[in-house]
């Protein structure tokens, strides 16, 4: 687990230099469109990251099962095989709908990428399953070793991009670029390549029906947690909160900014969340406080900082346009801890096959957090509340149907 928390804290950090690094190279113009699709291919990815969710319960399932005694069935799921369907199909959606929505992000290039990101996210989905499967199996080494690479390839070819003054396109694939590292990890693990042989606690109709439950929850967790500066861009334009001289462009960094050391570590430690859950099926409330309290304890912290020290970080990295208040920072800082309780929640609501609970939270806590948004109050407390109450009443939903024990998997 050590090698684990020294990756979500690299990947974390990379995130942030990359984004820095962009906005530095390419200008506030081409940054945007950059942004604009770095945005797309992880919200899509976190799409996929219901696939990983269903993989690692189910794998984790099967484990938990053998040590009690419990026999699986033996025509379970292959997760690695259905993963090459569901990225075909996303690659499809996404070659098709091109013409709509490359234009709309990017002034040329447009059939790169187009090109990168289905190929990107074919691959992504076959990453996915297999960070499903490590985390299953309770092989933490090489799932740390997955995750700091994903990062590490894009962060090292940016510190190459930036002095040669490589240009968008180059940006383009650095953002798809670490999707391939399961290719790496599976070439030189052989416990790896051993792990995809994992048997599987549901039949293959069962597993795809979970998987797309649980697809249509990390969906809505993408919108709320990536999507949600781009919904800000799109419903108030070139606004200005004249309260606070702030920007619209200003809050949608602030808000990626605040959310990334938070969110980015919690995302990765997900399957280890579900593992654990799974594991303590018994007492799922229990097994919630620890998680609960260090992600609010962290979020509390996080906000005093962003108050304190947060508008000179930002000053320092970014033109005066982007710079936020910091009570406007620590706001945003403690809504990251809300979500990241809502993902928490979610996790645990997963981990017992309630997949109903589990979306029906994340849709609630999107729909509320967009409606929230909308409500007629400056820029700044619209997004800060909407940030705040939807994950909550998200969470909420998520635990009041973990109260009741646990109901055996029909399989």
């Amino acid at each position: 687990m050590r090698a684990l928390s020294l990756a979500t804290v690299f990947a974390a950090a990379s995130g942030f230099i990359i984004l820095t690094i962009a906005s530095w190279a390419l200008g506030v113009q081409r940054f945007g469109q950059f942004m604009a699709f770095w945005s797309l291919f992880f919200a899509l990815a976190g799409v996929v990251d219901g696939l990983m969710q269903e993989t690692t319960r189910a794998v984790a399932g099967a484990r938990a099962a053998d040590r009690a005694g419990t026999v699986v069935t033996s025509r379970g799921a292959r997760p690695f095989r259905i993963a090459g369907m569901v990225g075909v199909a996303v690659a499809a959606v996404l070659v098709l709908a091109g013409p709509l929505w490359a234009p709309r992000l990017l002034e040329q290039d447009h059939g790169l990428a187009v090109t990168l990101l289905a190929v990107g996210l074919v691959s992504y989905t076959y990453q996915a399953v297999l960070s499903g499967v490590l985390s299953g199996c309770g092989l933490w080494t090489q799932y740390a070793w997955l995750m700091a690479l994903d990062s590490g390839i894009r962060l090292a070819l940016v510190l190459v991009a930036w002095p040669l003054g490589w240009g968008l396109p180059v940006f383009l694939l650095v953002t798809v670029l670490g999707a391939a590292t399961w290719l790496l990890i599976l070439g030189t693990s052989s416990d790896a390549r051993t792990a995809l042989r994992s048997a599987t606690d549901v039949r293959t109709g069962r597993f795809v029906r979970n998987a797309i439950s649980a697809m249509v929850a990390t969906g809505a967790t993408a919108l709320l947690i990536v999507g949600f500066p781009t919904f800000v861009k799109a419903v108030a334009g070139g606004e200005v909160d004249a309260g606070l001289a702030t920007t619209v462009d200003g809050i949608m960094l602030a808000v990626m900014l605040t959310r990334a050391p938070i969110l980015v570590p919690l995302q990765r430690f997900q399957s280890a969340l579900i593992v654990h859950f799974v594991d303590n099926a018994s007492d799922l409330l229990g097994a919630l406080r620890k998680p609960l309290a260090a992600v609010l304890g962290v979020g509390a912290l996080g906000a005093a900082a962003a108050w304190l020290i947060g508008p000179w970080i930002m000053g320092i990295f970014f033109s005066a346009g982007f710079v936020v208040p910091g009570p406007v920072l620590a706001a945003l800082t403690f809504g990251a801890a809300c979500t990241g309780v809502l993902m928490i929640t979610g996790t645990a609501a997963l981990a017992v096959n309630r997949h109903n609970r589990y979306v029906a939270g994340w849709v609630t806590g999107s729909t509320v957090a967009f409606g929230v948004f909308l409500a007629p109050f400056p820029l700044a407390m619209d997004v800060c509340l909407a940030l705040v109450i939807g994950p909550v009443a998200g969470a909420l939903v998520h635990v009041t149907g973990l109260r009741r024990v646990p109901t055996p998997l029909v399989r």
